[in-house]
């Protein structure tokens, strides 16, 4: 599995500067990407589950769930570093886990 980040308009290099500032997020929180996405699907799907109490992510999920969106907002920061601040996007979930 490899990091994706998808920001309309950002260079290749960009992108790449967003994907190595996240991977430094992951480094310096002691946790993989891959856990850090498991953290963040049981959080997504406790809130597809419309917050049931038997759905609740435990202490690990919501930890790793922190440190997706972290990793997710030091790589929109890193990519768009360069840019005008009303073009750099709002922040939403651009970096992705693929295969």
């Amino acid at each position: 599995m490899q990091l994706s980040l998808e920001i309309k308009g950002a260079l290749p290099e960009e992108k790449q500067r967003g994907i190595e500032a996240a991977k430094a997020v992951f480094a310096a929180a002691g946790i993989s990407p891959e856990q850090a996405a498991d953290g963040m699907f049981a959080l997504e799907g406790w809130d597809d589950a419309s917050f049931s109490a038997d759905e609740e992510p435990n202490d690990d999920d919501d930890n790793a769930a922190s440190v997706w969106m972290d990793a997710n907002k030091a790589s929109i920061a890193a990519c768009c570093a360069d840019w005008p601040v009303e073009a750099v996007p709002e922040n939403h979930l651009f970096l992705q886990l693929v295969e």
